[in-house]
């Protein structure tokens, strides 16, 4: 695909900045992702224009992912192929097939969208099929494709349907991701001190931001960005042989400074 739009990396950019990471009550963080309603309408609120459209584009460059409920069903080469799935990853090409049905509709005439805007997909059994749908506000979308040249028992004749419901979506470096009741833990990698067997020692978040705090409340350190503060916090805890992931640490860096800015502001 070309490179991503800029309009586009502005939205993730202010999608980077909400809250999307949470600690289980064992202290592991995990993402749960927003439903796709509540980032459209969020974006809508933050001034962006279109916020449905530059999420789709997201998607579609895998810089979003997504997860749901969908169903898909296909007939090619005279045989018929359909998956079911329950709260499972939507890959990029799904989002990327339904933006292109979306832009080659625009560029027909109103009337001709109109005569084009479904498909009867006999094969399949299925009819008034719209070509797509995206219908953001719930959370939905589905498409339609169908070979318009040849007859159904043509071999090279296709028949395809894909809807999907109840999708989530979050930025794809944020992790751990996890989805599961007991989320994995964080794993260190192997060092000359580790503990012999057993679950790695958690990250005690409290008494990291308390050491950088007090760091910078005696003048021994004063970051200028972010990233000073991640640098900072991860050389301490690597010293407590303690080695999260660069998100993780960059998660808890931004609100370590932040807290540092407002002390600054009062």
């Amino acid at each position: 695909m070309d490179e991503r739009p800029a309009s586009a990396t502005a939205v993730l950019d202010i999608m980077r900045e909400w809250e999307w990471q949470y600690c289980n009550p064992d202290g592991v963080l995990f993402c749960p992702g927003l439903a796709v309603n509540t980032v459209v309408n969020r974006l809508a609120m933050e001034g962006i224009r279109r916020p449905q459209a530059e999420v789709l584009t997201l998607l579609c460059y895998g810089d979003l992912l997504a997860r749901g409920n969908y169903r898909w069903q296909k007939f090619q080469d005279l045989d018929h192929f359909q998956w079911n799935v329950e709260g499972g990853a939507i890959k990029a090409r799904h989002w990327q097939h339904l933006a292109r049905s979306i832009e080659e509709s625009a560029r027909q005439p109103i009337g001709a969208r109109v005569n084009q805007s479904m498909f009867q997909l006999p094969e399949l059994g299925l009819k008034d099929c719209l070509v797509h749908d995206w219908e953001y506000g719930a959370c939905r979308f589905s498409y339609a494709a169908r070979t318009t040249t040849l007859a159904p028992f043509d071999e090279d004749y296709m028949e395809e349907w894909f809807s999907a419901w109840d999708i989530d979506v979050w930025p794809n470096d944020l992790e751990p991701t996890t989805w599961d009741d007991e989320p994995e833990p964080e794993t260190a990698p192997p060092t000359a001190n580790t503990n012999k067997g057993g679950r790695p020692p958690a990250t005690d978040w409290e008494l990291a931001a308390l050491e950088i705090a007090g760091r910078y409340y005696r003048g021994d350190f004063k970051p200028q960005t972010i990233a000073d503060v991640g640098r900072e916090l991860a050389a301490w805890l690597g010293n407590q042989d303690l080695h999260p992931s660069d998100s993780v640490v960059r998660l808890h860096a931004k609100r370590i400074f932040d807290a540092f800015q407002a002390w600054e502001r009062e």
